[in-house]
């Protein structure tokens, strides 16, 4: 198993800003120790980046040089996403950008290599509340020229558990409900990104999803929390059983990697101070990795 982290470990800013340049992200990434990345393009839905611009296959191609230079590996990426149980447009021309830009990120994950992209499931909750195969349905209706574009182009799809808040429940929040999602497409390519800190937002022992998703888990979300807001911490900051958790993963033959989504970690302290936590969770990665493989 190897360590892994989101470049948007450097995204989010003190003063605001919600995307640090992809190659400044991915330098210091680096130079922090990591090695195999998780390229997030969920600022496309959130801001512009270099990657909005009509030159974006240039850029694509300086991304793809340094991290040859720098030997660095895009294991998984994360398509944007619209917030929310169903997606909400503002406009017809916010909902043409967002495929264009989700077509944009499946061709962008193609060129680095990258195997895994990691979407997030819709809830139906207008025609249909409550209805399991209402939801696969929509979800079906949303993705599916996304994900045969993806798969055209040798990029598998990795469905992530969701948030249950208390108000409202949630389509894929249940791991039954994402086995239902993922074995509904009769495809090895499409799997489950397991979210830690989503799985602890809703359940007391998230083993036992884990158990339950078993060998559909093939990426996943390294974060925690105190169960109440989604904090996006690193590992043994919050209330998550890792031990019980990462015993659950082994026990599937679990054989991608341990990827960090940690920003919230990092996003409210000064850029001066981010490089020093960024290696400092490092060392907490390569720890996990060693307990993972000693149980």
């Amino acid at each position: 198993m190897r360590l892994a982290t989101s470049t948007n470990l450097f995204s989010k800013r003190r003063d605001g800003g919600l995307h640090t340049p992809y190659l400044e992200s991915i330098r210091r990434c680096r130079e922090a120790g990591f090695t195999t990345l998780d390229f997030s393009f969920t600022e496309f839905f959130f801001t512009r980046t270099e990657l909005s611009e009509d030159d974006w296959q240039r850029y694509v191609d300086e991304i793809i040089e340094e991290s040859h230079r720098l030997g660095i590996d895009f294991s998984q990426a994360h398509l944007p996403y619209n917030p929310g149980y169903m997606p909400e447009w503002n406009s017809d021309l916010e909902k043409e950008d967002y495929y264009k830009f989700a077509r944009r990120s499946v061709l962008i994950s193609s060129m680095l290599g990258v195997k895994w992209l990691v979407v997030h499931p819709f809830t139906q909750c207008i025609e249909k509340e409550f209805d399991d195969e209402a939801s696969v349905r929509f979800n079906h209706e949303f993705y599916d020229s996304i994900i045969e574009l993806a798969l055209k182009n040798r990029v598998s799809i990795a469905y992530e558990n969701m948030i249950e808040y208390p108000q409202r429940r949630k389509f894929s929040a249940r791991a039954e409900e994402l086995c239902m999602l993922v074995d509904s497409y009769k495809d090895s390519r499409i799997g489950v990104c397991w979210d830690f800190g989503h799985g602890n937002r809703l359940y007391y022992d998230e083993s036992n999803s884990i158990k339950t998703l078993g060998s559909r888990i093939v990426a996943l979300h390294v974060n925690d929390n105190t169960g109440i807001s989604d904090l996006h911490f690193l590992p043994f900051m919050g209330t998550v059983g890792w031990e019980k958790a990462l015993r659950a993963l082994k026990d599937t033959n679990y054989t991608g990697d341990f990827t960090y989504e940690v920003y919230g970690f990092t996003k409210n302290m000064p850029e001066s101070m981010k490089d020093i936590a960024a290696k400092y969770a490092y060392d907490i990665g390569q720890y996990s990795i060693s307990l993972y493989n000693s149980l």
